[in-house]
């Protein structure tokens, strides 16, 4: 029977273990793409109508890491076009605008890839909103003022904040190449939106529903 020589048989082992362990290294990704966003009526002030609703398209990119070969970490910034809707106030008098409302996401999401399924993603996290709202074109109307005068503009009235926001979604990973994937997701985003600030007067919601495909590139 053929003697085993101990260190030859170590250093063998040894390679093993390097290439398990280079073979399991976490392997990190950026990804980028479009995403249309749907944002649903929210509740305005009882002289504020109708409340802000609409649809709009904008760009999503992400860098992250696998910290295992199904859980990964990353970076998101996701921003898109105001929303705007057509807006009246009354009360003793009337305004017409047009309000907008923009959010761009900057945020921080887990993202893990069930063992049992090959493509299927969830996706959660939270972020830091930049909120843009105004109202623009403003024409005030005074049908009591004695003497009658005629309908005046104003200046637009712009504020920006920050708020917080959650969200959740699902992606799948669809390899086309051997480092590159198209990944269509669905995400659902709650924001703290504030009721003292404009938004929150005009009827922003506080959820918005985004559904988009990215193309993500994978590197060792």
């Amino acid at each position: 029977m053929p003697r085993v020589d101990p260190v030859r048989l170590a250093m063998v082992w040894s390679f093993a273990f390097v290439a398990s362990v280079a073979a399991s290294e976490p392997k990190g990704y950026v990804q980028g793409g479009l995403m249309a966003t749907t944002q649903p009526a929210g509740i305005p002030n009882h002289r504020v109508t109708p409340p802000i609703e609409g649809k709009t398209m904008g760009l999503a990119a992400a860098v992250g890491f696998f910290l295992a070969p199904t859980v990964a970490v990353e970076g998101e910034i996701v921003g898109g076009r105001a929303i705007s809707t057509p807006q009246h106030f009354y009360y003793n008098w009337r305004e017409d605008y047009i309000s907008e409302n923009r959010d761009v996401f900057l945020g921080a999401n887990v993202r893990w890839r069930p063992a049992a399924t090959r493509y299927l993603e969830l996706v959660g996290g939270g972020a830091l909103v930049m909120n843009m709202f105004a109202n623009r074109s403003i024409v005030v109307t005074e049908p009591l003022a004695i003497p009658p005068r005629p309908p005046r503009t104003e200046p637009d009235e712009v504020s920006t904040s920050l708020q917080l926001a959650l969200n959740g979604g699902v992606a799948t990973a669809l390899p086309v190449g051997r480092k590159i994937e198209v990944v269509p997701a669905f995400t659902v985003r709650w924001v703290g939106r504030s009721v003292n600030g404009l938004g929150g007067y005009a009827g922003v919601g506080s959820h918005a529903y985004q559904f988009g495909a990215t193309v993500r590139w994978t590197f060792d």
